[in-house]
């Protein structure tokens, strides 16, 4: 009898998962160009107001609201045009206009741009090509602190840096930032019939080293430092000795394959004698057999060995594990689509399915008939517009028209 929880639900998994105790990595300083996809460890908050001044949202001319009745009229004087970057506000008088250029500070007492496309010029002065009602006070001006203001947290402990973030860095002349530390993540493929790409072999079950690669992207994309072990066959010895190096070097864990009930499968041997099991197994298709154990600070996730099953599980609960290690709470996005065919259930496990993604009647909609049935082991059933639709359970059958939960794969 295992003295660890058993085949428990997907909820269950998630609440050991979330309330382990993981101390988060150290943090670093580096260049913000090199911040992407990196996890701040640190508020940034804005220094200034941004705008600091009234800025010109459009190209036009800046007057003062209280000659509008003069514009519709006699029209207005042009003074000499005011470019974005002139080092000085020009000032405007009573019965003036100044042309402005978007991106140019307003000049001191205009309070109103009129865009370009509403004046007419004639003889040297501007007159209102518009109706007057449809000229406001302070349009297509950008006001102090219309972006952000002086003391706002822009970023937050935690934000996962992308390119907006990066050009947000860039604006607040923010040239270092703290970011947590990379995870080292370390990957160990086993198995007597797995291959390396490009190698060639005898045997007609013989079958590439997808998980190898896969995890390593997968982990790439997160921002993470993969660690990827030589593939091992059924060595009891061999999986043993490079597992204990993995524990020393890695801050996580992934081992793919060994995790069933084979007579060759040592991996789940050895990690019951080198790791406290915190579960082994969930009631979930795909991914029945993933284990998950910790050996001291390491954190160790023993998925399953189709490539399916072992990236959806990696995707559900290395995804948890990895935000706690960089000081966040990761909570999947899921959004509501309708199914546009009938479903079919023959498994009473919650279901993670992979389905098709479609736009229908300006909403999202998925289907299955796209998919091999297979979905443990085909890993071509997670490329292109793919998500997963979550399926309860013990659930029923369901009928075309019925909405469910997704997860798009590209938000974990």
């Amino acid at each position: 009898m295992a003295d660890y929880p058993t085949l428990i639900s997907y909820k269950e998994a998630l609440e050991i998962l979330h309330t382990i105790e993981i101390a988060p990595l150290g943090t670093q300083q580096v260049h913000f160009k090199n911040a992407l996809n990196r996890i701040c460890a640190e508020d940034i908050v804005a220094a200034q107001n941004i705008p600091a001044y009234p800025t010109a949202a459009m190209d036009g001319y800046a007057i003062r609201y209280d000659d509008i009745d003069l514009l519709a009229s006699s029209g207005l004087a042009v003074l000499p045009p005011n470019k974005a970057g002139n080092p000085t506000r020009p000032t405007l008088d009573a019965g003036y206009a100044i042309k402005t250029f978007t991106g140019s500070l307003m000049p001191h007492n205009a309070d109103t741009l009129v865009i370009v496309e509403h004046i007419m010029l004639k003889n040297d002065r501007i007159f209102l090509d518009t109706t007057r009602d449809s000229v406001k006070k302070s349009q297509w001006i950008r006001q102090v602190g219309d972006n952000y203001k002086q003391g706002d947290v822009l970023l937050r402990k935690g934000d996962k840096i992308g390119a907006f973030e990066v050009g947000l860095l860039a604006e607040l002349n923010h040239n270092f930032i703290q970011v947590y530390q990379r995870a080292r993540v370390g990957v160990m493929c086993i198995g007597d019939e797995i291959v390396e790409v490009g190698e060639q072999s005898p045997s007609q079950s013989a079958v590439r080293s997808v998980n190898t690669h896969l995890l390593e992207s997968l982990l790439t994309q997160m921002g993470q430092e993969p660690i990827i072990y030589p593939i091992l066959k059924d060595d009891k010895a061999l999986i043993r000795a490079t597992y204990e190096r993995a524990l020393k070097e890695c801050d996580m864990l992934l081992t793919t394959g060994g995790m069933s009930k084979g007579d060759y499968d040592y991996t789940q041997e050895i990690m019951q004698e080198l790791t406290h099991i915190h579960f082994k197994g969930v009631r979930l298709k795909p991914g029945k057999p993933v284990a998950f154990g910790t050996a001291g600070k390491t954190l160790v996730l023993g998925l399953p060995g189709f490539p399916n099953s072992s990236a959806v599980t990696f995707l559900l609960f290395g995804s948890i594990l990895l935000a706690r290690l960089q000081h966040r709470i990761y909570t999947p996005m899921l959004f509501n689509a309708t199914l546009l065919e009938n479903v079919k259930r023959a498994d009473s496990r919650m279901e993670f399915r992979a389905c098709e993604l479609v736009q229908h009647n300006g909403e999202l909609g998925v289907k299955f008939s796209a998919k091999k049935s297979l979905q443990s082991s085909m890993i071509n059933n997670l490329t292109h517009n793919t998500a997963l639709a979550l399926l309860a359970e013990n659930g029923a059958d369901l009928s075309a028209g019925s909405v469910v939960q997704i997860m798009l794969l590209n938000h974990f």
